[in-house]
């Protein structure tokens, strides 16, 4: 004939639980419930205490609770102790679901309660806990060193020249780029009192058909039109 323990094996292995997913289901601590198996309810918990996780193991498994606690009280009678203890009324009330299964202590203080007091205050440990270690994450962090701020690269110089010609009376100039090679003046005629303005960022090639009509300035200083050995007419580079 199987014992208790046995046919608590049997139908946990048959459901494919092991111990510790059945502590899970009914959170009841595993070597409690590998006791139960090895048919050994000598624990250090109160009798009434020890037939509601009887109780409740059966359930988790599809089994008739009712007559599992049958056996279990024959099986405790069997060893010499009586089933359910006369003084089991100090423990306060402990209902685990079923009628005549609780008890009630005359004025004492309920232990279901304190057994929910002390986990909300656990809980309120746990969470100060975390609290402090937050804060003192925080605190280390602020007082490390801010990290020195990127100098941004400086933007390279501009080298460009900005090239103004004024007519003093009419005349005509052609400026070519030679760097690229490009025309920007093709002999264009200056009105008197005509400007022109262009960037330069290379030499620039000019020929004017008259300097002695033409004022010249870069980056806005005068700057003089070189004499040319044929007269007023001829080519210079402006570097």
């Amino acid at each position: 004939m199987q014992t208790i323990g046995e046919k608590l094996e049997e139908a946990r292995k048959r459901k494919g639980l092991s111990i510790r997913e059945a502590a899970e289901h009914t959170k009841i601590r595993g070597d409690y419930l590998q006791k139960f198996e090895a048919n050994s309810f000598d624990l250090s918990l109160p009798p009434l205490y020890i037939r509601g996780f009887v109780r409740a193991y059966a359930r988790c498994l599809d089994l008739d609770a009712a007559r599992f606690l049958q056996d279990y009280d024959a099986a405790i009678a069997s060893e010499g102790r009586p089933a359910r203890p006369e003084t089991r009324e100090v423990y306060g009330r402990v209902d685990f679901g079923e009628a005549g299964e609780s008890s009630t202590a005359g004025g004492g203080t309920n232990q279901a309660g304190l057994l929910k007091y002390g986990l909300l205050g656990g809980g309120v440990v746990v969470v100060l806990v975390i609290i402090t270690f937050l804060i003192s994450a925080l605190t280390s962090r602020s007082d490390q060193p801010a990290a020195p701020a990127k100098t941004a690269a400086a933007a390279p110089a501009d080298t460009a020249q900005i090239l103004t010609l004024i007519a003093t009376d009419t005349t005509r100039v052609k400026i070519v780029d030679e760097t690229s090679g490009a025309v920007l003046l093709n002999s264009a005629t200056l009105m008197r009192g005509e400007s022109k303005t262009f960037r330069k960022t290379g030499s620039l090639l000019l020929t004017v058909e008259d300097r002695t009509k033409l004022r010249m300035e870069v980056n806005g200083r005068a700057t003089e039109i070189p004499q040319f050995a044929s007269g007023n007419y001829g080519q210079f580079r402006l570097d």
